[in-house]
């Protein structure tokens, strides 16, 4: 009987020891590459392209999964419309024709709507458009400054933040009322956003004023600027929220910035043109597409050095990790 427990007690510490040695599941990403029309699938455990999806033509270029991971949709900067993808099967399933000249999307965190940023064109302003993915029509359109570029939405899903790349400013979009409550100006051309993981500060990319701007939250007002070496593109936080991930795509660099002091603290040249980053499930990972040289960059968080580059499609821009 004796030993029989303690065969049970060793099997259990062999189980768990297991258990903890074994690989996290892989996540799948998506990289969209804009010059050979399709979405390279790379595997976040072997850093592997694993599979291909033709896209069509027309310049797909943004990528966003639905929240429950069974599609992901593409904006086409040429043909001005969006692909939805079987993420299980692999392939478009078709096309959507929205009007307007979509640049980026976002869904809402209940899955129920998709925020497209639409610039202005001969049918439409600058604006979000609101896509109802019940009815699969527009319910609903809001004005925002020019040129809207990046979205982020806060968990609960009420409040929107969108970035007026050409205007400069970030705006905070009260999605019940569906109505701007606050803009905050920025500077140069407003890009990335990011919201660290307590929801009480986002970062906003301030483009050409070289710099990051803070964003208190709770008072929808500027709180301070943490200046970098080049034009901001993306910003993007680790899953820990101790590092903002900065891409300066014309000078060809990812800068680290501690959020505990506002300090860069790593400089970390890229082959080129880094666009947007994307932490891979386990926090240990950044992923960077750089659009001309073809690849998909791997960054060590814990060193903040670059260990991989992994070969994918023409000219890849837009990143999406699946939903487990």
């Amino acid at each position: 009987m004796a030993n029989a427990r303690r065969s049970g007690l060793v099997l259990g510490w062999a189980l768990a020891l297991g258990a903890l040695a074994a690989p996290a599941a892989a996540a799948t990403l998506y990289v969209t590459n804009t010059k050979s029309d399709s979405i390279s699938i790379i595997d976040t455990n072997t850093f592997e392209v694993t599979g291909t999806i033709p896209l069509g033509k027309g310049k797909p270029n943004r990528v966003a999964f639905h929240p429950d991971g069974k599609t992901a949709w593409v904006v086409y900067d040429k043909s001005h419309d969006l692909g939805v993808v079987d993420a299980e099967a692999g392939r478009l399933l078709r096309r959507v024709q929205i009007g307007g000249n979509p640049y980026n999307l976002t869904f809402s965190p209940d899955g129920r709507y998709l925020y497209v940023l639409d610039w202005s064109s001969d049918t439409s302003n600058d604006e979000i458009i609101i896509y109802d993915l019940k009815t699969e029509k527009v319910d609903g359109r809001i004005e925002v400054s020019t040129w809207p570029a990046h979205g982020i939405f806060t968990r609960d899903g009420k409040t929107f933040f969108v970035s007026g790349e050409t205007a400069g400013n970030c705006a905070a979009i009260d999605t019940t009322a569906r109505k701007i409550v606050a803009t905050v100006w920025t500077g140069g051309d407003a890009m990335g956003l990011a919201l660290t993981p307590d929801e009480k500060t986002l970062y906003a990319g301030a483009g050409e004023a070289k710099g990051i701007v803070k964003v208190d939250t709770a008072t929808l007002k500027a709180v301070g600027t943490i200046p970098v070496t080049g034009i901001v593109h993306e910003t993007t936080l680790t899953l820990d929220g101790q590092f903002l991930y900065v891409t300066l795509r014309k000078a060809n660099r990812v800068v680290v910035v501690s959020t505990a002091d506002d300090k860069v603290v790593a400089t970390i040249p890229q082959p080129g043109y880094p666009d947007l980053v994307v932490m891979e499930p386990t926090g240990r990972y950044a992923l960077v597409t750089n659009r001309y040289a073809d690849v998909v960059t791997v960054i060590d968080v814990k060193t903040h050095r670059q260990v991989r580059a992994i070969p994918v499609g023409k000219a890849p821009h837009g990143m999406a990790l699946r939903p487990r």
